[in-house]
């Protein structure tokens, strides 16, 4: 991001105070003052210095829009694609009709806070850019399928590069399975730290079995992963499409060290699944004592 900041000798003070705002915005500008003899001026000399600048900033007053080199350098910034806004010292005073799009700026404190936050969007927009170009330099396209691939396969940095070119940490293969859920079920406990620090819904489920990450790392008995997830507030008693839950999930798989972390998590027993039966009752079913052993007593029948 670079800023030129365009004014006539007359507002000098004005070009001086822009620049001091930006300079404390650590945001790269320069500042130009536009005499009136430009016209005899070799034009391309205006254009070569504004030529490096991302961003131009006019300080503006009425009568500037019968001046040469403001219609020269508002026609220069639009058809190179730089941001151009108006720094007006006159309230009443509107631009000419080829301008009414740009940003239009009244006080220095309305500068300031625009600046900031373009220089949030763009640093945000560089770091995605920068981020797509490294994944592409590794031979990986930057679709939401190629993502799915490196949380598979483990790959933490390509994860990275995915979330810092603007990929959603809540992102769905084509069979709807988000990526936490994906991490869980190949147990990649680093790539489901990274994705939950970039803010994955820990309880957001699949659209194929209706599982969340939770009940996936159930399903694959990672009590590792398990243990991980209940302890940033994953939620044990949500239900899949078929009405289980993470602990129906681990008694049906006979696992009584990840059946005991779920029910001291808060885990209820007595949830039933579309069949009707509860991990109590699963537990019953399958008359393992060591499993039975672990469950309270029950307050109801069953």
């Amino acid at each position: 991001m670079n800023v030129a900041v365009l004014a006539r000798p007359e507002e000098v003070g004005e070009l001086v105070s822009v620049l001091g705002i930006l300079q404390r915005l650590n945001v790269p500008a320069f500042g130009l003052k536009i005499r009136e003899n430009w016209e005899k001026m070799d034009k391309p000399s205006l254009s070569s210095r504004i030529q490096k600048a991302s961003h131009l900033l006019v300080v503006a007053k009425r009568e500037l829009a019968e001046e040469a080199w403001f219609v020269f350098a508002a026609g220069f910034a639009l058809g190179k694609s730089a941001r151009l806004c108006l720094f007006r010292l006159e309230a009443t005073w509107n631009p000419p009709a080829f301008l009414q799009g740009s940003p239009i700026l009244d006080s220095l404190a309305e500068l300031e806070e625009f600046y900031r936050i373009e220089k949030f969007d763009w640093e945000s927009q560089e770091q995605r850019h920068l981020a797509r170009s490294s994944l592409l330099e590794l031979g990986i396209s930057t679709h939401a399928e190629s993502l799915a691939t490196c949380i598979a396969e483990g790959d933490l940095r390509a994860v990275e590069l995915f979330l810092k070119a603007g990929f959603s940490s809540n992102s769905r293969n084509k069979h709807g399975v988000p990526a936490l859920c994906l991490a869980a079920r190949s147990k990649r406990l680093a790539v489901a730290e990274l994705l939950l620090g970039f803010g994955a819904d820990i309880d957001l489920q699949g659209e194929d079995r209706g599982y969340s990450a939770l009940m996936d790392a159930a399903m694959v008995g990672s009590v590792e992963f398990v243990e991980f997830l209940l302890a940033r507030g994953a939620n044990p008693n949500l239900q899949s499409k078929d009405g289980q839950t993470a602990l129906v999930i681990a008694v049906g798989r006979t696992d009584i060290p990840m059946a005991g972390l779920l029910l001291k998590a808060g885990a209820d027993p007595e949830i039933q699944d579309k069949l009707g039966l509860s991990a109590r009752k699963y537990a019953k079913l399958f008359n393992n004592p060591d499993l039975l052993s672990l469950f309270p007593p029950s307050s109801g029948p069953g």
